[in-house]
């Protein structure tokens, strides 16, 4: 029964294990907007026809906002692994996700694998508001910048 009460109220983590926990953070989400990224660039008709479909974006527009937005979303992976810029690159990836919600509807029972959205939600916003931890090229730049 201890060990299992000492579990549950243990105490604060550390500092270190934070960072970590961020950094783990950070890999996971910068795998999903890879993966969603390369899934646009990779075939910007069938995504672009997703979006006339669902959301009335007309032909023309379509494919060149798919090509843009999956672009954005590996480069906002890239920057959010590496923990340069976290913080920017966590705001797009907010906007992305309440619009996809927006544009699949708030039925988290249907669509492209939309229940996961709230959850990603949630992560964006959390690393908007802690940034990239210690292990990131943003807490560099910090320490750099603070010492003079």
């Amino acid at each position: 029964m201890y060990f299992v009460m000492s579990i549950v109220f243990a105490k604060p983590v550390s500092e270190n294990k934070s960072a970590a926990s961020l950094l783990v953070i950070r890999i996971g989400m910068s795998f999903a907007f890879f993966w969603a990224g390369y899934d646009k660039v990779s075939d910007p008709a069938g995504f672009g026809m997703m979006m006339q479909n669902m959301a009335g974006i007309q032909p023309e527009m379509a494919i060149s906002m798919a090509m843009m937005i999956g672009i954005l979303e590996i480069v906002s992976g890239a920057l959010v692994l590496s923990g340069l810029l976290t913080r920017p690159a966590a705001i797009f990836q907010t906007i992305i996700l309440i619009g996809a919600m927006i544009m699949f509807g708030f039925d988290f029972t249907t669509g492209p694998a939309i229940w996961k959205d709230p959850t990603m939600l949630g992560v964006a916003i959390g690393l908007t508001i802690y940034g990239s931890g210690k292990f990131g090229i943003d807490s560099l730049i910090s320490r750099k910048l603070g010492k003079k």
